[in-house]
């Protein structure tokens, strides 16, 4: 899980508040890597922490926000207890969402909301998570130059080998029989990845990424806004002082917005990935665009240091970008 000693012994205050917040969004492992303990420490924690007094009758927009942004990262054996749900009733709602597709103009939240999960989510659970389809998704995807974390493309390799070796050993018990015509199963699991960036490619990165938002540069190099920042942080390259003072007024400007203004052409936060940089180079909170919707976490945090722990995600965050980018 990772090179650091993994942590023992009792939790402090400080790891429960940041595992109130972390899980519900990133699953077990991914949050089991931020604190450093192990998957099944931090599984029988959540169930003990997390857990909730058992819901009847209709599902409400607050459970239902919940159920869409855990959907895919949690596994349903701990959402389940978390919504206060049977797993047959979380699995049943799933796939009400997904029938209830929305159609037309993408709102700020939704747009958040995907740049948020597309990395760290299969494009059936985004399905339940955005209520949109697939070739909506994908669109709206490869307009803001998004891509699959190396990290998730990875653990779905994995998944999907370990399905073929429980696939292609059924074949083997069918065989049994005498009957040797079955062919043996293929390998579906297939890992896209970006191809290594080239000595043009890094001189342009160079050029274009101090004065030019990162979905601009991520368009004209063909790459996502993901590979763009990682690769500009790994050679230390930062944007304009002038950029960033702008990129921080809109954000400004878009977090007292009304969600129709999101169809606006002059809007950027939608459309640009530079929020983050913005933040990291300027030291400051980033302000989140848009009304707030009802994406309480599914138990209240302890304290009031949200921000402090948001920042030290942020910097772990960057760090896991770094190392998965090596390959860039």
């Amino acid at each position: 899980m990772s090179r650091l000693r993994l942590r023992r012994g009792n939790w402090s205050v400080q790891e429960l508040e940041r595992l109130r917040l972390l899980l519900p969004n990133r699953g077990v492992e991914q949050t089991a890597l931020l604190l450093r303990r192990s998957a099944d420490s931090v599984l029988r924690k959540a169930l003990d922490l997390l857990r909730v007094p058992t819901r009847k009758g209709a599902w409400t927009e607050s459970d239902d926000w919940q159920l869409r942004q855990a959907w895919g990262a949690v596994e349903l054996r701990l959402l389940a207890p978390m919504l206060g749900r049977p797993t047959s009733e979380v699995r049943r709602r799933a796939s009400q969402l997904r029938q209830r597709f929305v159609e037309g103009q993408w709102t700020r939240t939704e747009l958040r909301l995907l740049k948020k999960l597309y990395g760290t989510r299969t494009d059936a659970d985004l399905e339940v998570s955005l209520m949109r389809s697939r070739t909506e998704i994908a669109v709206a995807a490869k307009g803001l130059c998004l891509a699959k974390d190396k990290r998730f493309q990875a653990a779905q390799v994995s998944s999907a080998r370990a399905r073929q070796g429980a696939a292609l050993a059924a074949a083997l018990v069918a065989q049994s029989d005498g009957n040797s015509s079955s062919k043996r199963p293929g390998n579906t699991g297939k890992r896209s990845s970006m191809p290594r960036w080239t000595t043009d490619e890094v001189e342009q990165l160079r050029k274009l990424y101090p004065d030019q938002d990162n979905l601009a540069v991520a368009r004209a190099l063909g790459r996502s806004v993901t590979s763009v920042a990682n690769k500009a942080y790994q050679l230390g390259i930062h944007k304009t002082a002038a950029l960033l003072t702008s990129i921080g007024r809109s954000n400004i400007a878009f977090r007292y917005a009304s969600d129709d203004a999101a169809t606006r052409p002059n809007e950027r936060f939608a459309e640009n990935g530079d929020s983050a940089a913005a933040t990291r180079e300027s030291g400051q909170t980033q302000l989140p665009p848009g009304p707030i919707p009802p994406e309480a976490p599914l138990v209240p945090a302890v304290g009031s240091s949200k921000s402090r722990i948001d920042n030290t995600l942020d910097r772990a965050a960057a760090t896991g970008q770094q190392s998965s980018a090596d390959g860039d």
